[in-house]
């Protein structure tokens, strides 16, 4: 059998205590304490928050290209394509018409299919999916679990979404007018800053369902028809909760010189338009409120269909 020694006493129990200056065994030549305290400590701040600030710009920049490029790759892209493209044949039936104007191309064919269908389609597509895909797939955690803040998270998902959102329905608008040749280009400058304004309060909206509802994707379609396509197109007051109102107002006040919109006494008391103005401000502010409203159930909520 092994002798069972006896144990060892000393250093904090009694023994021999061994003292040490901690600066002159980490540095053989040390300074003065002042000068490491004016010269070591801020500069080593100074550069810890440098760098911190670096690496989580750089970080939010690859989540920024991570999220355009998986949306860009996913089966949305062939959703809005195929959308598109059907629209392109309603425009080009459209400027088959006899006596072709902008003012007919505006009112009766991208009104009804461009603002009333392939915007907030392809909203729903990339700004529902930013975040509902990521649940979906399972692959949200490992977002919630890295060293960016689950803010910023959002906020580069948002900028990330509402470009993607911005730029593809400004390049469908393009494709719609250069199909209908000189009718469709004066229609491109009435519609432009109207159709970017009303693309991107589509993206923060459906965005913001997406972070908070599980099914976003559906939410935001079942939002789309009955408040925009039902509520969007009967009379009174009650249309100005949906979004196509405020973008055909802005239409409507660019194209007074073609006499867009209603004109007629009893038209204008149905659709009771506001000004250009007033719904470009609108806009801007929902803009501003769903981003913050999707921030914030973003940052306090606790996604538990991920484990």
């Amino acid at each position: 059998m092994r002798e069972r020694l006896p144990p060892v006493r000393g250093g904090i129990e009694g023994g021999p205590r061994l003292k040490f200056d901690r600066v002159k065994f980490m540095n053989p030549n040390p300074q003065p304490s002042s000068d490491l305290a004016r010269d070591a400590l801020p500069s080593g701040r100074d550069g810890d928050s440098t760098f911190g600030v670096q690496a989580t710009l750089a970080a939010c920049g690859h989540l920024f290209l991570l999220t355009i490029r998986r949306q860009l790759m996913s089966r949305q892209t062939l959703v809005g394509l195929a959308l598109a493209v059907l629209c392109c044949l309603i425009v080009l039936a459209g400027a088959r018409q006899p006596n072709p104007s902008p003012k007919k191309l505006a009112e009766y064919v991208l009104v009804p299919t461009y603002i009333g269908f392939l915007m907030p389609i392809l909203a729903i597509c990339y700004g529902a999916s930013a975040l509902g895909g990521e649940r979906e797939d399972r692959t949200l955690i490992y977002l919630l679990i890295t060293p960016i803040s689950r803010p910023l998270v959002y906020l580069t998902k948002a900028l990330a979404t509402i470009g993607l959102v911005t730029v593809g329905s400004g390049i469908a608008l393009a494709a719609l007018c250069w199909l209908a040749r000189d009718v469709g280009r004066p229609t491109l400058e009435v519609f432009l800053s109207a159709s970017l304004l009303g693309a991107a309060a589509y993206a923060s909206l459906f965005l913001m369902l997406g972070a908070i509802f599980r099914y976003g994707t559906v939410i935001s379609l079942a939002y789309w028809f009955f408040l925009e396509v039902l509520f969007g197109n009967m009379p009174g007051i009650i249309k100005r909760i949906s979004v196509a109102f405020y973008v055909r107002c802005m239409v409507y006040d660019a194209g007074s010189e073609m006499e867009l919109g209603p004109w007629r006494k009893s038209a204008r008391e149905m659709f009771l338009p506001v000004s250009g103005r007033t719904a470009a401000i609108t806009l801007t502010c929902a803009i501003v409120a769903l981003i913050a409203v999707g921030l914030i159930v973003f940052s306090r909520r606790e996604y538990r269909d991920l484990s």
